[in-house]
């Protein structure tokens, strides 16, 4: 199953663009792996490992949103793309969690979104960071 997605976000002042495409595959027990040739058409800066960080992360907060019993998925990141300028602190993670839902069909009760500002808020990061 492949699933893509792109955010484009413009505030007043801000704008905000991560895309982020995955593969998945049944697998024994969750797991999730980068190709080494992930940005193949994005900028050369975005090399500086943050942003497969930012996918990683994503792509992990995804599986663990979803039912326990769909969770057993190799999520492979095919490619991530950025935009120096437009691409912040989150960006990336919130398109690889979102492109792994897509895959399935299938958004948690309480998906990341962007707020007024234009900056990604994961829910349910915020909840156990208040011990909820």
């Amino acid at each position: 199953m492949d699933g893509n997605f792109r955010l484009r976000r413009q505030t007043n002042r801000w704008a905000r663009f991560a895309e982020v495409s995955v593969r998945l595959a049944p697998a024994a027990s969750a797991g999730v792996v980068v190709r080494a040739d992930v940005f193949r058409w994005s900028h050369p800066a975005a090399a500086d490992g943050s942003a497969e960080a930012e996918a990683r992360e994503g792509a992990w907060y995804a599986v663990r949103e979803l039912p326990a019993s769909v969770r057993n998925l190799l999520v492979e990141i095919t490619e991530i793309a950025v935009a120096p300028a437009d691409t912040g602190p989150g960006d990336v993670k919130f398109a690889a969690a979102h492109a792994v839902w897509q895959a399935l069909g299938h958004l948690p009760s309480r998906p990341p979104f962007t707020g007024e500002d234009g900056n990604p808020v994961f829910p349910a990061e915020e909840a156990s960071d208040q011990g909820l």
